[in-house]
């Protein structure tokens, strides 16, 4: 935003860029309609009656969709509901795209939304959210979603296509439904209902990534006799874990509610810096195959290899037990660090009842067989792990059961949210499919599965659609529409519901039901038949809160020894050669958000890789095949074989070879398509014991080519200088001021007089190094609010990305297994900020609350201040990177009209969110003066599921952040050049066993004779 807009307190009228005015259909949402080309690209940035007049161009853009009939949806803030121009409001929804529900509180302006939070009451994310989450609403104003049904390349009516589709299930003798595994419970009901309908119908249920050897495992031990009674689940509770156990189990970045497991890390990784012995640290032992987020956060790591987990699992459980010469026996035969393998022992040892141990999804049902006796043997069941008798997502069908189903002969194929002409494992369902005469896919693109059926139907979008979801026993979530349809869409329940209706007229319980609205009212007023006779009431007010029902307690049940000891001793085949592992990619999952390009462009988290996914292996393993990174390699597993680059990462295991699922969409809209290489094609069949995630023996031989991959750091070492600072428990409890010792700050040089902020507000953050995780979520975030572009693949790889934050990583010590220290580096907004003494028109300059502003209509784009920023947080537009969205008015409408949208020629940085400053200073109509601790929170806060970033008033000494900067932990990055930053972070505490404190210090160099920092500048 610029200066003179942030002074003023208002929006500025070029902030508005030209976008139509919704209207409001009763309280419904809104009907958005698109503008042609020439008409949007026309109208004037400035001129306020363009804008309202652009109103009445929209109105005709979708003449041919049927819009959804009125419905009263809930505003989670005011009550009753106005809309009032230029006034957000807030409802209270539920994201249902990923395999997890987490609630969302989504803002509106003028009846559109804008942006994704969390819901702050929701209990597994509790306002925070992940990257997929804040960019859904790239998806929702996607330009090339489906639009309306069709017949082959035909457009036809919804009417023809249903009825098309009922007169073939009438005539025919089988039909297969196939539907994705996270289906709320009035969904299942649906499906249930539509079943019985059909009366000759199957459903199936189809995912890539799953957690099936897990749940089947958990089944075995945990059910009836038979193993065939209701699969329940367990799940980690983190903030009570003095000990955690990761054995390929990424829970900070992938498997699980992930955003749960963060916040619970994170509390118990906070010392008090009073107190540092009062509450002792957590500590996270890590075995694992990839360098993940997990294993980066951890105090031990070991690098694994998939096969050899089995046997440290069961060497350990021997050592508890007494039998500690199995455990050396085994480190000594694969060369493991004996003394962290004894150190982890003593740990679950000493803490029984306060340690848990977890393993990943891929691995096979032993493991998590033995992982269940190791955990009962630490008494970790009822503790450290909860039992939830209802899991949120379907069992996944397995595929060689559909597979079977559809070579038999299947008259109608029904596919709804699924793509597995792309993800089916080890491809090839492209035949499977046209065995069935009649199929209808359903979706929100005409992705790969979509695309090949006989008739193509558009799938309304999560934000446009009701439904439910139910993330634990007793507990129910809402989702409700903040906008009707953009296009002429159709969830896939309703559709569901509409076939039902047709095929079963005389049912009286849905002829009540006009539409899938009716029938989740309808699934509620059980839910709701405590609460009183008013159910409207009732309905409405759950709406504004977003859920019902609690997380209850849930007693574990007896597990069956017997089975689960047999089930750990079956163990596979060890291979004898490189190992390969499959893995979820951490922003685009299986593959369905391919086509958002805010999450192609997010960098993993772990080697900093954008717009590509690439074999990973390490600098050892690199060297003995003798490949080195870039190189195009095949990877084949038996007959399956494809075609991907070589990425050369610290971390992974020996021997091992780590690939992603996600990319090789080539229908994945207008970014997402022909990106990256699709693993789905080796996936295998779980046999011997194993998973269809791990091939025991792949072969990788040279092409002889190379392909580009494009990571956003290529430098990984802080080069000796202090720029994340760390330490361990033991140091700090020994030295509180370790940190400061370590600094080497000489006298500074003031050469002009300093500004008084003594008077006033004076805006400042605070980052905890010790709970920052470093999953990504912050960068999505701000992108989302601040209206960032995407610049793609060539841009990245000139250094040029427009992110205004991103997460540096930093390894030490050995390249085979490095220690990894991660930091969020965004403006500092300096006091003495090099940028504003260059500039030469003045385009960049202090406000009186201690901001650094950038005032776009006067940047000529010099670049000065750029060059001059020690930090290296400002970026320039060097192209004119919107030039797409000119000719899509779904596009615009993603634009935040609080920000400023920036054309060629600009330079951006971080404002610290400054339009939530002045939205806080409109609503409590104290501009300039005192705003309550916690009511501003800029994007990347909000977000942050660690809360690791903490924002506010430092002149108001009661506030969170002036507390934080007396920590004894707070330090200034670059503080010796007097640039006077005002982001401070907290130095990183691990928490090594005491056993082998002495290593952290001879890694650091801070080790001298009485154990204490050593001080000065090393």
């Amino acid at each position: 935003m610029k200066a003179d807009e942030k002074n003023s307190g208002r929006i500025h009228p070029s902030a508005l860029r030209g976008r139509g005015l919704p209207s409001r259909e009763d309280s419904a949402g809104v009907g958005l309609s698109g503008p042609d080309r020439e008409e949007s690209s026309a109208m004037s940035r400035r001129s306020v009656l363009k804008f309202m007049a652009a109103s009445a161009v929209l109105s005709t853009g979708f003449l041919g969709c049927t819009r959804k009939p009125p419905r009263k949806i809930v505003s989670m803030a005011d009550q009753p509901e106005y809309s009032r121009p230029g006034i957000p409001l807030y409802y209270a929804s539920t994201w249902t795209e990923g395999s997890v529900p987490y609630g969302i509180m989504v803002k509106t302006l003028d009846g559109r939304p804008v942006k994704v939070e969390g819901l702050p009451g929701f209990p597994l994310n509790r306002g925070a959210t992940n990257a997929a989450m804040q960019a859904s609403l790239l998806g929702l104003y996607d330009p090339t979603r489906l639009k309306g049904p069709k017949k082959g390349k035909a457009s036809i009516s919804w009417e023809k296509a249903d009825a098309a589709l009922v007169e073939a299930i009438r005539n025919a003798r089988s039909t297969v439904l196939i539907t994705r595994s996270n289906l709320g419970p009035s969904e299942r009901a649906m499906v249930e209902r539509f079943c019985r309908a059909a009366g000759n119908a199957r459903h199936f249920v189809h995912e890539t990534v799953h957690d099936g050897p897990r749940r089947s495992a958990w089944k075995k031990i945990y059910g009836p006799a038979s193993g065939k009674g209701e699969g329940g689940e367990l799940t980690p509770d983190l903030s009570k874990a003095r000990v955690v156990v990761s054995l390929d189990a990424d829970f900070l970045g992938t498997d699980g509610p992930f955003l749960e497991a963060i916040r619970h890390f994170a509390t118990t990784r906070r010392p008090d810096p009073k107190n540092p012995d009062a509450a002792p640290l957590s500590r996270l032992y890590a075995a694992e195959s990839d360098m993940t987020v997990t294993g980066s956060n951890a105090d031990h790591r070991i690098p694994l290899r998939p096969s050899l987990i089995l046997p440290l699992v069961q060497a350990i459980r021997a050592a508890l037990e007494g039998r500690k010469g199995e455990l050396e026996a085994l480190a000594k035969k694969e060369d493991y660090d004996i003394e962290v393998l004894q150190a982890l022992v003593k740990d679950l040892d000493s803490h029984r009842g306060a340690s848990v141990v977890l393993a990943g999804p891929h691995l096979p049902e032993s493991v998590h067989a033995a992982v269940c006796l190791l955990n009962h043997a630490i008494k970790a069941p009822g503790a450290t792990l909860r039992w939830n008798p209802a899991p949120p997502a379907l069992e996944v069908t397995d595929p060689s059961e559909i597979a079977a189903a559809l070579n038999a002969g299947v008259d109608n194929l029904i596919l709804l949210g699924v793509n597995p002409v792309h993800d089916w494992p080890g491809g090839g369902f492209e035949k499977l499919l046209a065995r069935s005469p009649f199929s209808v896919g359903h979706g929100l693109l005409a992705d790969e599965t979509v695309s090949t059926c006989t008739i193509s139907l558009p799938s309304s979008h999560n934000l446009e659609s009701w439904n439910d979801a139910a993330p634990w026993s007793a507990f129910r979530s809402l989702c409700q529409p903040v906008i009707a349809p953009l296009h002429d869409t159709r969830q896939e329940a309703e559709s569901l519901l509409r076939w039902t209706r047709l095929l079963e007229p005389e049912d009286g319980s849905l002829k009540e039901c006009r539409d899938w609205h009716d029938f989740l009212r309808s699934e509620w007023k059980g839910i709701l038949a405590n609460e009183g006779d008013d159910f409207i009431r009732a309905w409405e007010a759950n709406l504004r809160h977003g859920f019902a029902g609690a997380f209850y307690t849930y007693p574990f049940p007896e597990p069956n020894r017997e089975r689960a000891e047999a089930l750990a001793g079956a163990s596979s085949a060890r291979p004898g050669g490189l190992e390969a592992v499959i893995k979820p990619h951490h922003a685009l999952h299986d593959g369905r958000f391919a086509s958002n390009g805010w999450l192609h462009e997010l960098p993993d988290p772990v080697s900093r890789l954008v717009w590509d996914n690439a074999a990973a292996v390490g600098p050892a393993t690199a060297r003995e095949l003798g490949v080195e990174e870039g190189d195009l390699v095949t990877l084949s597993s038996g007959k399956r074989k494809i075609m991907i680059p070589v990425l050369v990462q610290p971390g992974v295991a020996p021997r091992t070879v780590v690939v992603t699922l996600g990319h090789g969409r080539t229908r994945a809209g207008r970014l997402g398509s022909k990106v990256g290489v699709n693993t789905a094609a080796l996936l295998g069949d779980g046999g011997a014991g194993g998973t269809a995630w791990l091939l025991p023996d792949v072969k990788i031989a040279r092409t002889g080519r190379t392909h580009r991959l494009v990571r956003t750091q290529t430098a990984f070492s802080m080069d000796d200088r202090p720029i994340v600072l760390h330490g361990t428990t033991q140091e700090f409890a020994g030295n509180r001021d370790f940190v400061k010792d370590r600094r080497h700050v000489p006298e500074k040089i003031q050469l002009h007089d300093e500004f008084d902020y003594s008077e006033g507000r004076k805006w400042a953050m605070a980052i905890d190094l010790g709970a920052c995780v470093g999953c990504g979520a912050c960068i999505t975030a701000c992108q989302a609010e601040n209206n960032i572009p995407i610049v793609g693949k060539d841009e990245c790889g000139l250094g040029r990305e427009m992110h205004w934050m991103r997460i540096d990583r930093y390894h030490e010590g050995d390249e085979e297994n490095p220690e990894v220290l991660q930091q969020p580096m965004l403006c500092q907004h300096c006091d003495n900020a090099p940028c504003e003494n260059v500039c030469p028109v003045n385009a960049t300059a202090h406000s009186d609350d201690g901001l650094n502003d950038q005032i776009y209509n006067r940047c000529v784009g010099t670049r000065y201040c750029a060059n001059n920023c020690p930090y290296k947080v400002r970026r320039f537009n060097f192209y004119n990177y919107r030039k797409e969205e000119e000719g899509s008015p779904t596009l615009e409408l993603a634009h935040n009209p609080q920000v400023t949208v920036r054309m060629r020629g600009v330079m951006e940085k971080c404002s610290f969110c400054v339009q939530r400053i002045n939205e806080a200073d409109f609503r409590t109509k104290r501009p300039g003066r005192h705003i309550p601790d916690g009511t501003v929170r800029p994007a990347c806060q909000q977000a942050c599921p660690a809360g690791a970033i903490v924002f506010g008033d430092v002149n108001d000494p009661k506030s969170r952040v002036a507390k934080l900067e007396k920590s004894p932990l707070a330090y200034l990055v670059l503080d010796e050049l007097n640039v006077k930053p005002n982001v401070r972070y907290l130095a990183r505490l691990r928490n090594p066993h005491p056993d082998l404190e002495h290593r952290f210090r001879k890694k650091t160099g801070h080790e001298d004779h009485d154990g204490r920092g050593e001080g000065g500048h090393r």
